[in-house]
């Protein structure tokens, strides 16, 4: 955790997505089982930083959440959710904490597809800043 801010996972979404998770009407992500987010949420979730140990957490994390294990971070995992495609630095954001993940049937998701996805719990951070750790017990304050 560099400069003592959380992990980060970030997302781009449509409008319409967008949208329905500021007014709080949505309060999960999904995305399809793959390795690209397989690996993310590992990376995120156990720091791993060689391959071996990034195939022996993908494994674990995989056969877990098949058994229907709920993974809720120990720590605060910040969400940044942006919208569109235009300049990185103007593209609108909203920040999240992300509170479980776990696998679902795809058919019931906003995806609606018939494979199994991740469900990516999350709460609406108000005042719409990342979240900055002062200790490991938990204590944050807002970035400035």
């Amino acid at each position: 955790m560099s400069n003592n801010f959380p992990p980060v996972l970030t997302f781009n979404v449509k409008k319409q997505w967008f949208d329905k998770i500021k007014s709080g009407e949505k309060t999960h992500e999904y995305r399809e089982v793959k390795d690209f987010w397989t690996i993310r949420l590992i990376n995120t979730f156990f720091n791993c930083h060689t391959k071996k140990d990034k195939r022996h957490s993908m494994e674990y994390f995989l056969r877990a959440l098949y058994r229907g294990v709920i993974y809720e971070p120990l720590e605060f995992i910040t969400i940044c959710f942006m919208n569109g495609m235009v300049d990185e630095k103007t593209k609108p954001r909203l920040y999240a904490i992300l509170k479980s993940v776990r696998i679902v049937d795809g058919k019931d998701t906003d995806l609606k597809i018939n494979k199994p996805v991740y469900d990516i719990e999350f709460q609406l951070i108000k005042n719409n800043k990342p979240l900055k750790v002062k200790s490991k017990r938990g204590e944050i304050d807002n970035a400035g």
